[in-house]
């Protein structure tokens, strides 16, 4: 056999994966969290896109202050809060318009 059949590829440990996996689930809770809140102390759509921008803030700054480690904290809140923030928006301008 060659050199190509000796190459052993780095598998994901099943702790690393589990970790990642207790992450992306607390991020998903902290966007729904801050985005929930706001919605429930305004009704406004302006803060719901604040509370969206201020959970992709700072998902930023976690990523870019702990790298690979908090990958799948970031990949729980960034799209988790913009999916939050336009559903409630969505429902906002739903209920705006039916009164």
């Amino acid at each position: 056999m060659g050199p190509v059949s000796k190459v052993h590829l780095p598998r994901p440990r099943l702790q690393t994966a589990a970790t990642q996996v207790g992450e992306f689930a607390v991020g998903v809770v902290v966007a729904y969290a801050a985005v929930g809140l706001a919605w429930s102390l305004s009704h406004s759509v302006w803060a719901l896109v604040v509370a969206a921008l201020l959970v992709v803030i700072a998902a930023i700054a976690v990523e870019l202050r702990f790298g690979a480690k908090a990958t799948g904290l970031v990949a729980g809140m960034l799209p988790t809060s913009l999916m939050a923030a336009g559903l409630f928006i969505a429902l906002t301008l739903v209920a705006y318009r039916l009164n």
